[in-house]
């Protein structure tokens, strides 16, 4: 009998999944909607709006995905790290349980 429970249902009928992380994928999308260029044009819009200089929009808006990226990326690999998978057999939802350190 496992002492971890579905967060969804809260099952005990729970089956430990590959160790891999659940969203492979992660940085990819993260990059794909936080990504520099996006973020430097719309920095260049709203930069516009408030009358400040396009340029300095960009360089605000690059600086702000690199900052949003590294906090990110910093924060899934200290709690998704070390985590387990599971899938429930009740409501087949996935989920993680990380382990405390």
């Amino acid at each position: 009998m496992s002492f971890i429970h579905c967060p969804y249902c809260q099952s005990a009928n729970i089956k430990q999944t590959e160790s891999g992380h659940p969203h492979e994928q992660y940085f990819e999308q993260l990059r794909h909607f936080i990504s520099p260029a996006q973020m430097a044009l719309f920095g260049i819009k709203i930069a516009k709006k408030t009358g400040a200089p396009p340029l300095a929009g960009a360089v605000v808006g690059v600086v702000i995905a690199g900052v949003l990226v590294m906090v990110s990326q910093y924060c899934f690999e200290r709690h998704y790290g070390n985590a387990m998978n599971f899938i429930c057999q009740d409501c087949q939802q996935h989920f993680a349980w990380a382990k405390p350190n």
